[in-house]
């Protein structure tokens, strides 16, 4: 099977001033073609580290994909470094120079003669064009009278060079139209195919080791990932085709499903709110939000789904306690006795959320975001929801570490929400009595 890096070229990814999408991409595409990417390299506009990093990549794999430095500037050296390396002549080549002239010509802009640069490529290359810029790649298969010349190991196996633009749109523009296809042509050793099992309300290490006899399996695999308050599950299988290596995964993810019950929401690109809106759209219920520490995050999440105005009815951000009482009905008694943060306030919001707009299901959220206003007794970090229906209700209380940062305990606060509304779609049949749950994160 081939292997390949990629090799991202930029001062600016260094530092942090621009995030890598480059990398993920052309991972996920190498992935589709059965291609093992087994090294993601970075390195500034520097020749010396840059010829270096390619000495490193061509000595462990079989293809070499670099991004950036394909620009005009003086700092621009991805083209001129790898021509250098393996001691090779820079040619210009009229044809890409034409075509580059007439972007500017059709701009209506002059081209400035430092645009030549991009004319010029290692003699033995190709050009991979660039259709939508003035940066064009190469694509060189390195013979094994270069590799021997430039000290790589194993020179008898052969080796690719492909280059493209930092720029995201022109690189998947140039990938799409050139490069996958040159690839699947030459290198391509079957197809990997993979499904994301995505789970709420369970740990890493737990969910681990809930499947840990799947975690040792080859072909399919089986590879927990976390993040953001949730876990997924990841099976891969690989086979000479994609239906090939569907059927391979299916009987393991039938196995996780049926280990894993209410904690799997969905798989790969499903999301909370997603699969909360389909559920109610199925149902045919609708829901009403009142939201305090959350400033309306959960109910943004909701509507971010097209066709929500069919089970959203009412959103509200009632942060102070005179809106509190004056739009959801929120007793004073209860503010003054227990506080807007408290588990009747929460009821008390999610009871009037759902008179007010006549809805079938009311959520109330409120708690300390920090990363002031907690106190001993309500510590930065306690959360309570609840969901009120017309003969049910149920709640929690949440208790995030104090020094998570606020923005992170006012998205995981809204994930709960809405798996408390999903698990309440899940078992609406059972639910005939209240209930409630505490959850300590810390």
């Amino acid at each position: 099977m081939a292997k390949a890096e990629i090799l991202a070229i930029g001062t600016e990814l260094l530092l942090g001033q621009i995030l890598n999408t480059n990398a993920q991409f052309l991972s996920q595409e190498l992935a589709d073609l059965g291609i093992d990417c087994l090294w993601h390299s970075t390195v500034g506009d520097n020749k010396d580290r840059i010829k270096e990093s390619l000495k490193f990549a061509l000595d462990r794999v079989d293809i070499v994909i670099t991004t950036g430095g394909l620009g005009p500037t003086a700092d621009d050296l991805t083209i001129e470094c790898i021509a250098e390396f393996f001691g090779a002549p820079m040619i210009f080549d009229e044809a890409t120079s034409r075509l580059i002239k007439s972007i500017f010509e059709k701009r209506g802009l002059p081209m400035p003669p430092s645009n030549d640069k991009q004319a010029k490529r290692p003699e033995g290359s190709d050009i991979l064009p660039n259709p939508v810029g003035t940066a064009p790649g190469i694509i060189w298969k390195i013979g094994q009278d270069l590799l021997s010349g430039a000290g790589i190991k194993t020179p008898e196996r052969e080796r690719v060079i492909l280059t493209f633009p930092g720029v995201p749109s022109e690189m998947e523009t140039m990938w799409r139209q050139t490069g996958r296809s040159y690839l699947e042509s030459n290198y391509s050793g079957g197809v990997i195919w993979s499904c994301d099992l995505k789970h709420y309300g369970i740990g890493e290490s737990a969910l681990a080791e809930q499947v840990g006899d799947l975690l040792d399996m080859s072909n399919p695999t089986v590879a927990p990932l976390a993040g953001a308050g949730e876990c997924r599950l990841r099976v891969t299988a690989k086979a000479k085709t994609g239906e090939e290596a569907r059927k391979m995964a299916q009987p393991v993810i039938d196995e996780i499903k049926s280990r894993s019950g209410d904690l799997l929401y969905g798989t790969d690109k499903d999301s909370l709110e997603a699969v909360v809106g389909r559920m109610l759209a199925e149902r045919g219920l609708t829901i009403a939000l009142a939201e305090s520490c959350t400033g309306g995050l959960a109910s943004k999440r909701l509507t971010d789904i097209a066709g929500s105005s069919k089970y959203v009815k009412l959103n509200l951000v009632t942060y102070s306690n005179e809106a509190k009482q004056e739009i959801l009905g929120v007793h004073e008694f209860i503010l003054n006795t227990k506080g807007a943060v408290s588990l009747e306030c929460a009821h008390a919001m999610a009871t009037g959320a759902r008179k007010v707009a006549h809805a079938d299901i009311g959520v109330g959220i409120t708690g300390v975001a920090g990363p002031d206003g907690g106190t001993d007794e309500k510590p930065v970090g306690l959360v309570y929801l609840a969901l009120v229906t017309k003969d049910f209700q149920t709640d929690k209380m949440l208790r995030f570490p104090p020094n998570l940062p606020r923005r992170e305990i006012r998205e995981r606060t809204a994930s709960e929400a809405l798996n408390l509304v999903r698990l309440f779609l899940l078992n609406q049949k059972t639910a005939t009595a209240p209930g409630s749950e505490s959850w300590n994160f810390g």
